[in-house]
């Protein structure tokens, strides 16, 4: 098996992207409209969902007041854009900056298509 790339998903450590793919249950992102990072990250988003479907729940802070509770309370600071990855063994991880989601999407997105 050739390994092609490291993630680092909470405290796993995948080796193969096929791998990450598997593990990976649910994607939602956090954002608010206001936020130019958030714009930033969701025309990413847009961008790569034209090539492949990607179902990331969209869950805005100041419309759906409960999704900025979970954001305080699991992922620990109210920052957006955040993307929640939740995994297959009910652990899940909380992605902040826009950068790194937008890799993150990406690389994600390109595994799927080879899958």
């Amino acid at each position: 098996m050739k390994i092609r790339t490291i993630y680092l998903l909470g405290q796993t450590m995948i080796t193969n992207k096929s791998a990450a793919t598997n593990q990976i249950k649910t994607l939602s992102l956090y954002y608010y409209d206001g936020c130019p990072f958030c714009h930033i990250t969701q025309k990413a988003l847009k961008q790569t969902e034209r090539e492949v479907e990607l179902n990331i729940e969209l869950r805005n802070i100041q419309r759906q007041p409960q999704h900025r509770t979970e954001l305080i309370k699991q992922g620990g600071k109210p920052q957006v854009p955040c993307l929640r990855i939740d995994l297959a063994d009910g652990k899940n991880t909380w992605l902040y900056e826009s950068r790194d989601i937008i890799h993150f999407i990406r690389s994600y997105a390109a595994e799927i298509k080879l899958v």
